[in-house]
């Protein structure tokens, strides 16, 4: 893959998206061989995606193409800049602040004093608020955790889980069956341990933070979407016996609600 570049990344796993399209809906196939067509093209994309993670996230947290915090994290790299440049370099030892007895002192009285507005706390808004988190400070001061060994060692697990989560899935479709919870149990069993380990992982841009939330949102809707979940659950009961009472299952509105849902709830969307 090492005619694929930085550029072209974005395009190639749209492409891969794209053909994944085409082949759930104009192949004629039956299930299984749909998902193992998927498994062919999520091996390709797995190979775009690791050369990605080198070339784009330097084998960091990756960050997807609906992310639009990058401009955010641009701005802040900015004013980091700026405030070494005009106040100097900052500090920061941990060890001159004790912010856990700090916190508890504050916890005990209910007016400030002043001996908390000596550098390190502030009063905005009637609230004590440290002063630290509102200034720029350097990103090589907020990189260290996030750079350090057992951090770095959480990203790298995070990510292979995540990367090759959607092929393992595949494979367990194409093997017990799309009716089967096999494939979905340990789908949600690799998703979780990935959850445990990424929201320990200790982040310093925004961007990082909101590709955690995308994540976790996108497999929410995963799950619920998903068969055997969706076509048991979700559409049996939710769908059918709660909104077919709600709204007629004729009309305009409930055939465009379950049209759209049907929609999102594509093989190729979900893998």
């Amino acid at each position: 893959m090492q005619f694929i570049q930085k550029q072209h990344i974005p395009k190639a796993l749209s492409f891969i998206q794209a053909v994944e399209f085409l082949a759930e809906y104009f192949g004629k196939s039956s299930e299984k061989q749909i998902y193992k067509y998927f498994l062919t093209l999520e091996l390709l994309k797995l190979l775009v995606k690791l050369r990605k993670w080198s070339l784009v996230d330097n084998y960091g947290l990756m960050i997807s193409e609906n992310n639009n915090h990058s401009q955010i994290d641009n701005e802040e790299e900015e004013a980091a800049n700026q405030f070494q440049e005009n106040i100097g370099r900052l500090e920061y030892n941990p060890k001159s602040v004790n912010e856990k007895s700090i916190k508890e002192e504050l916890k005990s009285i209910k007016d400030p004093i002043p001996k908390f507005n000596l550098g390190y706390y502030d009063v905005v808004q009637d609230k004590q608020t440290s002063l630290l988190t509102m200034l720029p400070i350097p990103n090589e001061n907020r990189q260290k955790d996030y750079e350090s060994k057992l951090n770095q060692l959480r990203i790298k697990i995070g990510e292979i889980l995540h990367l090759f989560r959607p092929i393992i899935y595949c494979y367990l479709i194409h093997k017990y069956g799309g009716d089967n919870y096999t494939p979905y149990l340990i789908s949600l069993l690799i998703d979780v341990i990935r959850f445990l380990i990424e929201f320990k992982i200790k982040i310093y841009r925004k961007s990082q933070k909101e590709e955690l939330k995308i994540r976790a949102k996108e497999a929410i809707i995963c799950y619920i979407l998903r068969n055997p979940f969706y076509s048991t659950i979700v559409k049996q009961i939710i769908l059918n016996n709660t909104l077919g009472k709600l709204l007629n299952q004729q009309g305009w509105i409930y055939r465009l609600i379950i049209a759209l849902i049907e929609l999102r709830s594509s093989k190729c969307l979900l893998l």
